[in-house]
C-alpha cells in the first residue's frame, strides 16, 4: 500500500476562458504527492562449470538495489473527469546510476474510462496476469533481482510473461481504457514509432531495426464468488518493422512481429493460484526461413496470511535458434516475505535455474542455484 508524502498544490492557471474573455480558474486545485519504493536484495549464487557447462559466475555473492520514485497528482472537476498526471524516477540504472525518469504521462479518467498520454507500458503489459508469489521482491515472473544468469546466448536470463522484448515499452503512445462492466473491460493502445518522444528532430527516417505502428488491445474480467475470486485476461500486441537491413533487397527478418498472452488467477481465503503464457513472433528468421519464437509461461500458488506470505513458483522459456534448434530455460522458485511495519517487508527466495542448449554439438547447459535476502519500503 502506497502512502502519499504531500507535498503541496498548484493553481491551475488559464484553465478556461469563456466568450467574456475572463479566464475561470480550475474548481480544484491538483494535488501532488510523491511515492515509491526503495528495494535491496543480496544473493548467494552457485553455478555448475563441470564439463560441456559454462563457467562458474564472477562472484559466488552480490548486492542489488532498486529505486524508484513517482511524483504524480491530479484533480476532479465539477463535470465528474479526473485529470491528472505520473512520473517516474528510475533508479535500477548499471554502472552509470539512475535512468532519470522513466514512465512519464497524463490521464484523463470519468465515465467514458481512462486515457492515458505518454510513456507508458502498452495496454497489453499494463492488463499482464502474474502468477502469484509469496514475495514480489523476487517471484518466478519477477524483473527485479536476477542474480543467477543461465550464460546462454539466446537472450533469455529469466522468465517473461510481461514485456515481450521487442519494442520500447515506455515508447509514447495513446492508451485507452474502458470502463468495468460486470467485471468485464478492454484496453488498446497506439504509438507511431519507438521512440519516447516525436519531437527534437525524433521523427526522422526508417531506422534499421526500429519499430512503427506499434499497437496492442487486450481484454479481462474480474469476479468475485463468494469466497473464490477471479482473473483473466487475453491480450495481443504487434509492430511494424521500419527496415530490416541497410540493404534494401536483403529480406532476412519478419516484418510483423507479433505477441499474444493469456493469464489468469484463482483466490480463495489466503491461497491463490495461477499464472501467465505469452508467445512470441521474433524479427528474425532461422536458417529454414521461418520465423522464430519465444514462448514464456509460469505458474505459482501463494498464500498470504497478516504478516506472511509463502510461494511456489515454475516457470520456462523457450527461444527458437538459427540452426533450427530450441533453447529452453527452466525456474524453480520458493519465497517467502514477513511485513515487519506499514510499507516496511524482509523476505528470501531459494531458486532453481536450469539452461539446456538446444545446439547438438558445440553446446553448453548451464545450471545455478540462488539463495538470497531482501527488504523492501514502500512508501
Amino acid at each position: 500500500m502506497k502512502k502519499k508524502l504531500l507535498l503541496g498544490t498548484t493553481a491551475l492557471i488559464a484553465a478556461g476562458v469563456v466568450s467574456s474573455g475572463v479566464v475561470q480558474a480550475a474548481e480544484e486545485p491538483i494535488t501532488a504527492g510523491v511515492g515509491g519504493y526503495f528495494r535491496t536484495a543480496m544473493a548467494f549464487v552457485s553455478q555448475d562449470d563441470a564439463v560441456g557447462e559454462l563457467a562458474d559466475a564472477a562472484q559466488s555473492n552480490t548486492i542489488g538495489n532498486d529505486i524508484e520514485i513517482n511524483v504524480s497528482g491530479s484533480t476532479t472537476l465539477d463535470n465528474g473527469i479526473t485529470a491528472g498526471f505520473s512520473a517516474n524516477i528510475e533508479g535500477n540504472g548499471a554502472a552509470a546510476g539512475s535512468a532519470a525518469l522513466d514512465e512519464r504521462y497524463v490521464f484523463f479518467r470519468g465515465s467514458f474510462g481512462q486515457i492515458q498520454v505518454g510513456q507508458h507500458e502498452s495496454a497489453r503489459q499494463q492488463m499482464t496476469n502474474f502468477s502469484p508469489s509469496g514475495n514480489y521482491n523476487f517471484g518466478i515472473n519477477s524483473p527485479f533481482f536476477v542474480f543467477g544468469n543461465p550464460g546462454n546466448g539466446s537472450g533469455i536470463f529469466n522468465v517473461r510473461t510481461y514485456s515481450d522484448g521487442l519494442g520500447d515499452e515506455d515508447n509514447i503512445k495513446l492508451i485507452y481504457f474502458s470502463p468495468t462492466f460486470n467485471g468485464f473491460r478492454i484496453g488498446a493502445s497506439y504509438s507511431p514509432e519507438d521512440g519516447t518522444n516525436g519531437q527534437y528532430g525524433g521523427n526522422a527516417g526508417d531506422a534499421v531495426g526500429g519499430f512503427q505502428n506499434n499497437a496492442s488491445i487486450g481484454a479481462d474480467y474480474s469476479g468475485n464468488f463468494g469466497d473464490f475470486g477471479v482473473r483473466v485476461m487475453a491480450a495481443w500486441e504487434g509492430y511494424v518493422l521500419e527496415n530490416c537491413n541497410a540493404a534494401a533487397n536483403v529480406q532476412t527478418c519478419n516484418n510483423n512481429p507479433d505477441s499474444t498472452q493469456f493469464g489468469g488467477t484463482i483466490s480463495f481465503g489466503e491461497w491463490s493460484i495461477g499464472g501467465g503464457w505469452l508467445e512470441t513472433e521474433q524479427v528474425t528468421f532461422n536458417t529454414a526461413g521461418s520465423g522464430r519464437e519465444r514462448t514464456d509461461f509460469d505458474i505459482g500458488i501463494a498464500w498470504w496470511s497478516g504478516s506472511f506470505g509463502v510461494g511456489l513458483g515454475y516457470g520456462v522459456a523457450e527461444s527458437d535458434q538459427a540452426d533450427n534448434t530450441t533453447d529452453e530455460f527452466t525456474l524453480t522458485e520458493l519465497n517467502g516475505t514477513y511485513v515487519l511495519g506499514p510499507g516496511i517487508d524482509v523476505g528470501a527466495t531459494i531458486r532453481r535455474g536450469d539452461f539446456d542448449d538446444g545446439t547438438v554439438t558445440g553446446g553448453s547447459d548451464n545450471q545455478f542455484t540462488t539463495f538470497a535476502i531482501s527488504a523492501a519500503m514502500n512508501f
